[in-house]
């Protein structure tokens, strides 16, 4: 085996076992739901279920992107900055949280900012 394609490999493995374990608690769904999101098959009945559906799959490949840039900012002794800026209430922590959840939290800090 050559390793050109391993360490790709070894990540993308790490990722789907990673997604697949916390894949119920975060959405909390029944068994039946969970699998078939998880096989990406649409087995939604409304129009508001796909759109879900449509979320979460977007969601896990931006967070698997994230976790990517991650490994490299890591790999290149980099630093890197995200500021999320807006009003109390606004959507910050949950999407704070969304980009977050995935992240390898040894390599990732998330300092609370007081407001001004």
């Amino acid at each position: 085996m050559g390793n050109g394609g391993s360490g790709a490999d070894t990540l993308a493995r790490r990722m789907d076992a990673e997604m697949a374990d916390s894949f119920d608690e975060e959405l909390e769904l029944d068994d039946d739901r969970l699998a078939e999101l998880v096989e990406g098959r649409n087995g939604a009945s409304s129009e508001g279920s796909l759109d879900r559906h449509l979320y979460f799959k977007e969601l896990f490949r931006l967070q698997g992107e994230l976790v990517k840039l991650q490994d490299w900012v890591v790999s290149e002794k980099r630093k890197l900055v995200v500021i999320f800026e807006g009003r109390n209430a606004a959507g910050r922590g949950s999407a704070i949280k969304r980009i977050s959840q995935r992240l390898n939290p040894r390599a990732l800090s998330v300092p609370p900012v007081g407001s001004a």
